[in-house]
């Protein structure tokens, strides 16, 4: 298993920036149709190398024999920002363009994944609601789902003013648009009658966004798509985050 940090220009972001990727050892021979691949999203206030550092995600793709590309996104939020960059049209649109160019990594939907904690979480499910041709399945780990409701559960007025700014760099003023609220997008592709990505939701039940993903459940549950939630014992921190890589991966299966 090769642990590989690249530094690429962005033509969306306009600058260069860095991603990290977990890849098999080639020498063994590449699977039909190439590696599954996991596109693993960061938290707010984390970067491209953090999933590496502070979890076992090196040991989980070395045994289901998958790679596992994790870009930096700052604070964007994973959207192509009111006020900030366009981070959802490089994650979601010219990223896996580049992966697919330079990675031994499959082309189908079936071997493709999106999956993050937290602010991470909740670019997964904008981006994999948002291309539901592209993604098999979907994870979100301790999600902030709802991002505009985010500073009600902030827990310092010095993090609350900081957190404001960044929802406002990523969305502007007042409530999310259809294009960012994962409800609207479930409804819309119900509506079109569009196939949804299998969507595999973890909580911790002490986590400080329980109840913004106890909402998103009971919404989930209601309209009859391809949703599995599981919740256990757990805060927002990277105890409960590996835990779930272990079981979602048990989701995925090997390449």
């Amino acid at each position: 298993m090769a642990y590989i940090i690249c530094h690429l220009f962005s033509k969306y972001l306009a600058h260069e920036t860095s991603v990290s990727i977990l890849l098999p050892d080639i020498s063994e021979g590449i699977p039909e149709g190439g590696y599954k691949v996991l596109y693993l999203l960061h938290g707010r206030g984390d970067d491209c190398t953090s999933w590496v550092r502070n979890s076992r995600i090196e040991r989980y793709a070395k045994e289901n024999n998958i790679v596992v590309i994790m870009p930096s996104a700052g604070t964007s939020f994973y959207v192509n920002g009111m006020y900030g960059k366009r981070y959802y049209s490089y994650i979601a649109k010219e990223l896996p363009e580049w992966a697919g160019h330079w990675l031994p990594i499959a082309k189908s939907a079936e071997r493709t994944y999106v999956a993050g904690l937290s602010m991470g979480g909740y670019g997964a499910l904008r981006i994999g609601l948002a291309n539901p041709e592209k993604y098999s399945k979907i994870g979100i780990f301790s999600a902030g789902i709802r991002p505009d409701l985010l500073p009600d559960f902030e827990a310092t007025e010095e993090g609350n003013d900081i957190l404001h700014e960044n929802i406002h760099a990523a969305f502007g003023t007042g409530s999310l648009t259809e294009k960012d609220d994962p409800y609207a997008l479930i409804r819309n592709l119900l509506a079109d009658n569009v196939h949804i990505p299998e969507i595999f939701h973890y909580e911790g039940r002490q986590d400080m966004l329980y109840e913004m993903n106890a909402d998103f459940r009971e919404f989930a549950q209601s309209q009859g798509i391809p949703y599995h939630y599981e919740e256990w014992d757990g805060e927002h921190d990277w105890d409960f985050w590996d835990e779930a890589l272990v079981r979602l991966f048990r989701e995925i299966g090997p390449s």
